[in-house]
């Protein structure tokens, strides 16, 4: 049997992540959004115009469910769907103006979680978690696991 300091990492992965995104969620709702739309915009933001399955993608949702988190943001005004210019099938969105207003106040809000959450470790402690957890991620995709 395996004592609390022994637990799986992935569990104590799990639990961070829950913490995370039940701050997150706090934040967000203040902001009339959800966590998965807060990504959704984030990702907007980082990558430019994007196609429906390739934002699903980058926000870790299935399409179907980025139809229903893109809905809710186009009524809202956060972001806009218009038909790729040579690719008719092909829906661009992208960031409006309000969406990049929303997104600046929670990104201000979320980085005092994320600063919390580091608080206590120093700069190279905080580069070096980036990068481990860098390479857990690479591991796994390249792995197929």
């Amino acid at each position: 049997m395996s004592t609390p300091t022994q637990a799986r990492v992935a569990y104590a992965i799990g639990r961070l992540e829950r913490a995370v995104r039940q701050r997150l969620g706090a934040i967000t709702r203040g902001f009339g959004l959800t966590v998965a739309q807060y990504t959704a915009l984030s990702v907007l933001h980082a990558r430019g115009t994007l196609s429906n399955a390739q934002l699903a993608r980058r926000s870790f949702v299935t399409p179907q469910a980025m139809n229903e988190i893109l809905k809710a943001m186009v009524a809202a005004g956060m972001v806009s769907r218009e038909p790729h210019a040579r690719h008719g099938r092909i829906v661009e969105i992208r960031l409006t103006r309000k969406g990049e207003r929303v997104l600046r106040r929670c990104d201000r809000a979320a980085g005092r979680v994320e600063r919390a959450m580091l608080g206590e470790l120093s700069k190279l402690a905080r580069i070096r978690l980036h990068e481990l957890l860098a390479s857990c991620i690479q591991a796994l995709e390249r792995r197929g696991h």
